[in-house]
């Protein structure tokens, strides 16, 4: 049985498509790279359920041992079905999987109900057990249906109304991804600790890392505040390093920053921001009354060429 499970296909060239097992699809098509996949006789393949229960932060009481029970990141058991329909050659078609099949596309199987409920009764069960379901390589048809069909979530094939049950377990997958989010971290950290204390600060200010003490309303000290910018750099490594490079936050900060220290204002007309000092105006901010309102002008005015100075003279104040 063995060997007839892992067999390889049947391959013909039929006017244009390719014919494998009995089933043409186009040649070079994913329909075709999955009817030709290989699996290593040797390995096991693990597949496990999509859905992970959900921690609640509170431990399970075991009554009789009055302990804690260990949190179970999968339900115990999920029994796997054996039918499903999926979308093949941008159509619907059916597939099915029983012990001993030559071919899991429906069409291709016995056509007698009789035998066909015979060959199911006589297939053993394959449930996932504490989330998993461990598949050896040599049962190739198995391992085709389970990576067709529409109860695998990461199925090409799947329609839209299936429910996910499963995904394959792709270990280099895991470790691709595990790799690139240690490099982001890694990455955002170095940027926190680099960071020059103006651009900390000014970062700071768009993440919403407060300045003060929350009880006392002290000022933060530059090492306090730099403690937990590099924090944040640790919890959303992809928002830190996506926002660092944003160089609007910089004219941003310093606009906020000339507003509320009154280095720009509009004393002399509410419809006019002017640099406080000197009385030179800036430009017009008729109907506005917020600070939010009137730097978010300020802002737009100074990415536009007749706010090019405006820009120079606000970056010579701060930016030192």
């Amino acid at each position: 049985m063995a060997n007839a499970l892992a067999k390889a296909p049947s391959i013909k060239n039929v006017k244009g498509f390719i014919e494998v097992d009995g089933i043409k699809v186009i040649e070079g098509s994913t329909e075709h790279s999955y009817l030709i996949q290989e699996y290593d006789p040797k390995k096991r393949y693990v597949f496990e359920l999509a859905a992970k229960n959900l921690d609640l932060g509170l431990p399970v009481i075991n009554m009789r041992t009055n302990r804690a029970e260990p949190h179970k990141e999968y339900k115990p058991f999920q029994n796997l079905v054996f039918t499903s329909q999926i979308v093949w050659n941008n159509g619907r078609v059916g597939i099915r999987y029983y012990d001993g099949c030559e071919s899991i596309f429906i069409s291709q199987q016995p056509k007698e109900k009789d035998v066909i409920d015979q060959l199911i009764k006589q297939t053993r069960r394959r449930n996932f057990i504490d989330g998993k379901l461990v598949v050896d390589g040599y049962e190739r048809m198995l391992l085709m249906y389970l990576n067709l069909c529409s109860w695998n979530a990461d199925s090409p094939f799947r329609t839209q109304t299936a429910n996910e049950i499963f995904i394959p377990k792709n270990a280099d997958k895991i470790a691709t991804e595990e790799t690139k989010r240690m490099d982001t971290i890694e990455e955002a950290l170095q940027l926190a600790k680099d960071a020059t204390d103006t651009k900390m600060y000014i970062h700071a200010d768009y993440l919403g890392i407060p300045l003060k003490d929350y009880d006392s309303q002290n000022d933060l000290s530059t090492k306090e505040v730099r403690a937990l910018y590099r924090k944040r750099a640790l919890q959303d490594a992809d928002n830190f390093i996506e926002s660092y490079g944003n160089k609007s936050l910089e004219i941003k900060y310093y606009i906020n920053k000339a507003l509320m220290e009154k280095v720009i204002s509009n004393r002399l007309n509410p419809n006019k921001a002017i640099w406080d000092k000197s009385g030179n105006e800036i430009c017009d901010i008729s109907g506005l009354k917020s600070n939010e309102a009137i730097s978010e002008r300020l802002f737009e005015y100074s990415q536009v060429e007749e706010g090019e100075e405006f820009l120079v003279q606000l970056k010579a104040i701060y930016n030192k």
